[in-house]
């Protein structure tokens, strides 16, 4: 990976800026002179699956602009979503980071990393799921694209399963990729590096052979370093310098220094016949290697790596949309064989993801549209070749498929000039579990002299299946060694996924409204109510023990046989809260966007614990029998920020913006241990402020100054992870 790394970086720096000698068309990304409506009307596709302006949609809605995100300075997609109101944002590692749309994570509190990941918000790439269907969510670094790549980033918070299908549970991200505008060739092309040694570049090409058809090529790559020496071990609760003590370290810990290790190649490929009909075709491959808290042994923090190829067909003619798309890949959860009760397992797995949407938009009339749609998930993960080589198995032993189909209808109606009415309903049928699941949403505008405009809606989502949590199969053996290694007595443990699994669930109710205060202030204010049912997790559901018939030291009685079990927990979350942001856009050179977003969140029915042994209600409070009603601690209370933007001539730009998030407190699956009293779980406050400088030197070529961080907070943002320090950034970008 390091040689094609240093061969695009190669690319960028010496043959990147000598092509405007060479062309004959320009297509620069003029971000120094967008008009004032530029600025005021943002366009946005996922709130209502048409083109419209995001002031008019009935949903809680953004969209991050390309110019927003350029100017800015964020060095990738994940650190873009700080820039829209309503989403945690928390860095885990150097370019790594956990985002939850309005938070919701780990309400059971006694998890593992990978059930800290957000697993309810959709994911898209233009329409096309990139969700991880094994254990669930979406693994940034396996995006193959990068900012070089994006128009901009659509965020609709609340459940959208209605429109765009399972795990749409607390909202969808659809990163829409950039189009090319004029006939010509064009280039666009960005190197930088940091104090620290991280290296990130970025190259598209592309050329509008005439007014139907177009052809876009690009690649990226990024090379960060850690900006922490430190390992977090559980037992020892401390942090130590190195992982030399860990199993299996020399393969598990290849590059303690690094964070994340990223290539991506893309083409994008459209023919509009006309204004009504046309085929796009995007293909493209990436392969990762990233060091964060997910699949975690002795320390907090895992390597773990994947490679993938897909390829989109959309096709569109007059209201008639289809979608194919293929996905397949390999995914490796933990670097160096994870090692369980002292029995080692794989954790390494193939995967094929096939995805088909169908949808038709008929206008009845100038009031009234109709949607009906159709849509097929297949996904297959299969383990078993690497099973076979590894000791004890690997967490499936088998070939896995989990399948959807599902249909939907949506009702788009204005009854009188401004007043807009929307329904929409939707069926999933999953093979496992065997069930039928619907979702539906129902919203309403109501716009007061074209400036004000009142909205509402009520909604359903519910998650697709995993196949972890249906399938999991994994059997291990642990020695006792009574009488040295390999005596006994032998410990079976046995973890299994439940076919019968209630997928989880969210239900929100919002009302909101925006507003035209003035000419150039635009300001918009959401209330919303959710509540989220039907989690699951691994617990213990049975315990077999014998006795021994041994005198002391030796136990009595020992367990034999632990069955562990996904099984839906009792808790019930609950969520209310507002957000409040802004847009004031002074004049075509000075733009200001701040928001926040407050809430509270708690949980109903918290087990204090997953089943620990033995498994008596009575004699045992560790069961999931008994239950408190508590806060909800791990989701910051307030979060929120925005940017100053001052385009001071048409070369010079200044970008000043701010990330923020209030104390909380993170749990792990060791918390529910009444003995371990730890200060790794507290999660101080912090502010970010970011600021960036560009410059053109010459048409088209931009120099470039950005500082992450400048306060430097380097307080940890996740349970154990890296303290993440001032970042300053130098670079180039071409645009042509």
């Amino acid at each position: 990976m390091k040689s094609i790394k240093a061969k695009v970086l190669a690319f960028l720096l010496v043959t990147g800026m000598p092509l405007s000698d060479l062309l004959a068309q320009s297509q620069s990304d003029d971000l120094f002179e967008m008009s004032l409506n530029d600025l005021m009307d943002i366009e946005i596709v996922s709130a209502s699956k048409k083109s419209e302006n995001v002031f008019d949609t009935p949903v809680s809605s953004y969209s991050i602009t390309r110019s927003e995100i350029i100017n800015s300075g964020v060095t990738s997609i994940p650190e873009a979503l700080r820039l829209c109101p309503g989403v945690v944002v928390r860095e885990t590692t150097n370019g790594n980071y956990d985002i939850h749309l309005r938070g919701f994570d780990n309400l059971p509190r006694y998890t593992m990393p990978f059930d800290q990941m957000n697993l309810i918000t959709l994911v898209m790439i233009d329409n096309r799921p990139v969700f991880n269907y094994n254990m669930g969510g979406t693994n940034w670094e396996s995006l193959p694209i990068d900012i070089v790549d994006v128009e901009r980033i659509e965020v609709v918070k609340g459940p959208t399963s209605p429109l765009f299908g399972p795990n749409a549970v607390s909202g969808v991200i659809n990163i829409i990729t950039k189009k090319a505008k004029n006939q010509g060739l064009y280039t666009s092309a960005n190197a930088q590096l940091d104090q620290l040694g991280s290296t990130l570049g970025s190259i598209a090409i592309g050329n509008k052979f005439n007014e139907k058809f177009s052809v876009i090529a690009s690649a990226n790559f990024q090379d960060r370093k850690r900006h922490d020496d430190l390992y977090y071990f559980y037992a020892e609760d401390q942090f130590v310098e190195n992982v030399s003590g860990a199993n299996n370290a020399e393969e598990a810990y290849p590059d303690t220094e690094s964070s994340l290790e990223k290539f991506g190649a893309n083409a994008f490929i459209s023919y509009e016949a006309t204004e009504d009909a046309g085929v796009n075709l995007s293909l493209g491959l990436q392969d990762a290697r990233v060091q964060r808290p997910y699949l975690p042994e002795e320390a907090a923090l895992s390597f773990n790596s994947n490679n993938s190829k897909y390829v989109n067909l959309n096709a569109y003619y007059l209201g008639l949309n289809a979608r194919v798309s293929y996905n397949n890949g390999y995914d490796n959860l933990r670097l160096g064989s994870f090692s369980s009760n002292g029995t080692t397992i794989s954790t390494e797995y193939d995967f094929d993801v096939t995805d088909i949407m169908l949808d038709y938009q008929w206008m009845v009339s100038k009031k009234l549209s109709l949607r009906p749609g159709f849509n097929y998930q297949n996904a297959t993960y299969d383990d078993s070749q690497y099973a076979n080589q590894s000791p004890s198995g690997g967490f499936l032993n088998d070939k896995r498929t989990v399948t959807s189909t599902g249909g939907s209808f949506r009702v788009d109606y204005f009854p009188i000039e401004n007043l807009r009415l929307i329904s929409a309903i939707r069926a999933d049928k999953f093979n496992v579990p065997d069930k039928l699941y619907t979702s539906y949403q129902f919203a309403s505008t109501y716009k007061i002299a074209d400036k004000f405009l009142l909205r509402a809606s009520h909604a359903k989502s519910n998650s697709g299946a995993f196949v972890a949590n249906t399938s999991l199969n994994i059997n291990l053996s642990t020695d006792l060694a009574f009488d040295g290694p390999g005596s006994g007595p032998f410990v079976i443990s046995q973890s299994h996924g439940n076919e019968d699994i209630k997928l989880t669930t969210i239900t929100a109710t919002e009302i909101g409204f925006r507003g035209q205060i003035r000419e150039h202030f635009q300001l918009d204010l959401e209330l919303f109510y959710q509540e989220i049912d039907n989690i699951s997790m691994i617990v213990k559901n049975n315990t077999t023990y014998e006795p021994t018939g041994l005198e002391p030291p030796y136990p009595p009685v020992i367990p034999v046989l632990i069955e562990n079990r996904y099984e839906n927990l009792p808790l019930t979350g609950i969520q209310n809260g507002l957000t409040l942001s802004a847009n004031y856009v002074a004049n075509s050179k000075l733009q200001l966007k701040p928001f926040i977003t407050v809430q509270h969140t708690e949980v109903k029915n918290l087990p204090r614990a997953t089943n620990n042994m033995p498994l008596d209600p009575v004699t045992n409070p560790g069961n999931l029998s008994i239950t408190d009603d508590l806060d909800h601690e791990s989701t910051p209370s307030v979060y929120g920020g925005g940017f100053i933007n001052f385009a001071a001539s048409k070369r010079l730009n200044t970008n000043v913006s701010a990330y923020f998030f209030g104390k909380h407190t993170q749990y792990t699956s060791l918390d529910n241990d009444p003995n371990r009293n730890t200060t790794v779980r507290e999660i101080d406050g912090k502010m970010l402020l970011n600021a960036k400088v560009s410059y053109v030197l010459i048409d088209h070529l931009k120099l470039y100054l950005s500082g992450r961080n400048l306060l430097n907070q380097d307080g940890r943002e996740f349970y154990g992870t890296d303290r993440i320090s001032a970042t300053y950034y130098a670079g180039l970008s071409y645009n042509f």
